[in-house]
């Protein structure tokens, strides 16, 4: 039997974890190789060495190197990960991807639309929100929608504000902003106010996002624009009307649209930040700060 091809390891080149959170990466490589190793993981990570999965909660934060390897029966081969590890949202805010997150690329055929195969995080720093987040669309297929959601349980009337600063990595058409939705499910109700790119990491076009049955459409309403980052972006219910409105200061606010979702009904629901690139494969990060959930005023 022919000797196998040295293995290349081929996963993501860059990992970020939050500290005390849940952690998974999965170290890929061609040429099936039979053994992993990884050398200089934080505290509170640890390595299956058969399957290649890290995983555990990592216990302190900071910027790491781990030297990852991969061998079959021709070679050992290594490569650098670099790791960061944050602080993850205070409480009560939680975060994390919605959708299917695809870890193995072989197991992709057994997921749907709603899959994202680079996962996502959302870490704090002094009043900043850095959202990383990956999947098709804000509206995949017609039905769902994916990307990293970092959010609060709220109640009732509320006003959703926050300054979006900056955003890098892959920005055509993506989209970035606020989200109001019944659950974590990709299918079920949702209004966001979002950015979605023009191709530059600076400009985009400001949008109010509908989807008002489970599992249907989105209804995409453009506001005027262009408009240029960093910008304010306010999401505002009022029982089943949903108003977006964008701001260069926070101050002098421009509609971006309204619209109705029939039967959003009392129960609580969530409210918060997100992020998807366009690209399963591929990250968006965007920073948020000055982020408020206030009782609507009328």
């Amino acid at each position: 039997m022919p000797a196998p091809p040295a293995p290349v390891i081929t996963g993501p080149a860059v990992a970020y974890a939050d500290r005390d959170e849940p952690f998974r990466y999965l170290i890929s490589a061609s040429s099936d190789p039979v053994l992993f190793s990884a050398r200089g993981l934080p505290d509170g990570l640890r390595l299956d060495r058969r399957s290649g999965l890290i995983s555990g909660e990592p216990a302190e934060t900071g910027r790491f190197t781990v030297v990852l390897t991969a061998a079959n029966a021709t070679a050992s081969v290594s490569a650098p990960l670099p790791l960061t590890v944050g602080t993850p949202p205070p409480e009560p805010w939680s975060y994390g991807d919605v959708g299917d997150v695809v870890l193995d690329e072989r197991r992709s055929g057994t997921f749907g639309v709603a899959a994202v195969h680079a996962p996502g995080i959302t870490t704090h720093d002094g009043g900043v929100f850095t959202v990383r987040g990956a999947g098709p669309d804000l509206n995949v297929n017609g039905q769902g929608w994916t990307g990293q959601f970092a959010r609060v349980p709220i109640t009732g009337d509320r006003t959703l504000t926050a300054r979006v600063v900056s955003r890098t990595g892959a920005v055509t058409a993506d989209r970035v902003g606020l989200l109001m939705a019944k659950s974590t499910s990709p299918f079920d109700q949702a209004a966001g106010a979002v950015v979605s790119s023009t191709g530059s990491a600076e400009a985009g076009t400001p949008q109010l996002l509908l989807r008002k049955t489970v599992a249907g459409a989105t209804t995409t309403i453009a506001g005027s624009g262009p408009v240029r980052l960093p910008l304010w972006l306010r999401l505002t219910r009022t029982g089943t009307t949903f108003t977006a409105d964008v701001s260069s200061d926070g101050l002098t606010w421009t509609p971006i649209g309204q619209g109705t979702i029939p039967a959003f009904g009392d129960a609580p629901y969530y409210a918060g930040l997100v992020v998807c690139s366009h690209d399963p494969a591929a990250q968006t990060t965007a920073l948020f700060d000055h982020v408020s959930v206030t009782q609507t005023t009328s």
